[in-house]
């Protein structure tokens, strides 16, 4: 059987599901499908809003990372009032962007539990089971942001509503998390032989993603430090048998975000096909320079394009040299302090068919057939690494795993020898070079966050930046439930 690559195609449909935004209203409007389903085709069949909702929520890679502002690796423009409330930790309940992403993951959740609670209906079969398994990887997807996000959330297992429902503990949210991942790595299959075949959740997506979760949730706020050893055996489990899924990292950095379709890094990606021209997509324009029709959404605060160590992963992280069209019509290429921002700009999302490297601006396709990377190879490597390191300390496995990464980026092997925090600390500055740049798995925020570091990131700005008023405390990690919600369930505040 031949291997597949792991994608989440984006099966959009003439309507969605879900179309309410507040959180009752959304448990109401789902209700009437609880007698529907009675065979497993028409189970499996309706696993296809699940991906609809991640692809609608993920279609910019800019909006449902807007909590990620407040990383060090990029900043906004002052024009940008959403961006800056996170950029200055200082988001409020009415941010467009907050109130969008907050009803786009409980689309998903609630797709998720349809078929969960509906498969009680549906006899045993292989197909049952591929559509339980991405289910419990949808719904465990989604609470995993939101908690990270908000840290206490609603958490709705059932299709009921609950126009009272409270705020659960983040511990709480995360042993359920943990046990839809662990239901979903026995369900889904290894590979799919349908029209899936390259674009679903597998058993090696759950089981890579099982790892980031103890990872996370050994840190804070949970602090359940046992969940090392967890995070270091399942992402260990991956390593060991990438063969089964196809996992490796690619030779050339650069080659990862060249108008991606499908490569073998990929663990989870959201693939956009624009050939029924109907197709949202994740498009270029937020990370683009104003002069190239860009929007200027996010690009590198310049202290850490600054610090980023030289070597292929800095040349294909950044765009260094940028054509420009002058009044005359002629072309000038500059650098990034020539341009209106005065900042370099991420190129890993840049790339799409009909892409005019020498013009740039004369073709940006919102709707090219391109993948939002969301999880790659890499990170299980970095997870391993740091989890390995952190429960027991750093062996030869530990260093061999974040060596792997380092040699591909042209910086070297780190240097032997050192103690398990610094080895630590040492990873963490790993997974912000390797996925700097609002990657769609969002790792350098909740990384500051998990380990407790925001100030210090924070206090490490250009005078030219963005002027924080007021300095990051734990009390600024975590955004707030959108006013919307609280206005129509109290129990929310």
């Amino acid at each position: 059987m031949k291997k597949m690559k792991r994608y989440i195609y984006v099966l959009f449909l003439l309507g969605t599901l879900l179309s309410c935004h507040n959180l009752d209203e959304r448990f109401e409007s789902i209700t009437a499908a609880q007698t529907y389903y009675t065979t497993d085709v028409e189970l499996y069949a309706a696993t296809n809003p699940i991906y609809n909702h991640i692809c609608d929520l993920c279609d910019r890679t800019c909006r449902f990372n807007t909590i990620c502002m407040g990383a060090n690796d990029v900043t906004t423009s002052t024009v940008n009032k959403d961006y800056v409330e996170f950029e200055t930790f200082n988001p409020s309940g009415s941010n467009v962007m907050l109130n969008y992403y907050w009803g786009g993951y409980y689309k998903v959740i609630i797709a998720s539990n349809n078929v969960i609670v509906n498969s009680a209906k549906v006899p045993d079969s292989e197909l049952k089971n591929a559509a339980l398994g991405q289910a419990y990887f949808g719904r465990a997807w989604a609470y995993f942001w939101l908690v990270r996000m908000h840290n206490r959330i609603p958490l709705t297992l059932d299709i009921e509503t609950h126009p009272n429902i409270g705020l659960t503990e983040p511990a709480v949210v995360y042993n359920q998390i943990i046990d839809d991942l662990k239901k979903a790595e026995t369900l889904l299959p290894d590979v799919y032989t349908d029209y899936r075949a390259k674009i679903a959740f597998t058993k090696g997506t759950a089981k890579s993603f099982l790892a980031s979760v103890y990872l996370a949730s050994a840190g804070y706020p949970v602090k359940n430090t046992a969940n090392y050893a967890l995070a270091a055996a399942k992402a260990k489990e991956v390593i060991d048998n990438k063969g089964t899924w196809g996992y490796q990292l690619l030779t050339n950095f650069a080659d990862l975000w060249k108008n991606v379709k499908y490569n073998n890094e990929i663990i989870l990606g959201y693939y956009f096909n624009n050939s029924n021209g109907v197709a949202s997509q994740s498009a270029p324009y937020p990370g683009q320079p104003t002069e190239w029709t860009g929007w200027d959404s996010y690009f590198a605060e310049l202290n850490f394009y600054k610090k980023f160590p030289s070597g292929a992963r800095k040349n294909g992280t950044f765009c260094t040299a940028y054509p420009v069209k002058n009044s005359d019509g002629s072309t000038s290429i500059v650098d990034y302090t020539k341009l209106k921002s005065k900042h370099p700009y991420y190129s890993k999302m840049w790339d799409h068919d009909g892409m005019n490297w020498a013009a740039p601006w004369e073709y940006n396709d919102w709707t090219s057939s391109r993948t939002t990377i969301a999880m790659r190879y890499a990170e299980v490597l970095l997870i391993y690494a740091e989890a390995q390191a952190m429960s027991s300390a750093p062996d030869a496995s530990a260093y061999a795993a974040i060596n792997e990464v380092r040699q591909r980026a042209g910086t070297g092997d780190l240097v032997a020898g050192l103690n398990q925090t610094a080895f630590r600390d040492s990873v963490i500055a790993e997974r912000a070079w390797e996925f700097a740049g609002i990657e769609a798995n969002g790792s350098n925020w909740f990384d500051l966050v998990r380990t407790e570091t925001v100030e210090k990131a924070a206090a490490d700005r250009d005078p030219s930046e963005i002027q924080i008023l007021t300095a990051p405390t734990h009390s600024k990690y975590f955004a707030p439930i959108p006013d919307s919600e609280i206005l129509l369930n109290p129990n929310l505040k």
